[in-house]
């Protein structure tokens, strides 16, 4: 098996961290109005070159043994507490909060006076 990071493998997960790292240096340089945003593109470009062409680990797949999930029926548990607790509270804000009525305040004078 291999290790997962956000559902994502570990090469893909430092591509897009690197990625994210570049691109904010890149705006927060354009703030500041410098030109090495530039520079971290370009680098960031460089990087990811070098980790696509050299591969870490063998393009032929290990055969598995068969996972089982022992923690499905927890799982299945939760989703449906987290769906009925959704439902109740969309089922509350629309009571509560979407259909009280509001009155209208009369407006005494259109004229705004300072104090």
């Amino acid at each position: 098996m291999t290790t997962l990071i956000l559902g994502v493998g570990v090469g893909l997960f430092l591509i897009l961290s690197l990625w994210v790292l570049a691109a904010l240096i890149f705006v927060v340089t354009l703030r500041v109005e410098r030109r090495f945003g530039y520079f971290a593109i370009l680098l960031a470009s460089a990087v990811t070159i070098v980790l696509i062409s050299v591969p870490r680990a063998s393009e032929n797949p290990i055969p598995a043994s068969k996972v089982y999930d022992r923690l499905f029926i927890w799982r299945v548990i939760l989703l449906i507490l987290l769906l009925a607790s959704s439902v109740l509270s969309l089922v509350g804000y629309i009571k509560f909060g979407l259909v009280e009525p509001v009155r209208p305040i009369r407006v005494p004078s259109w004229v705004y006076t300072m104090l």
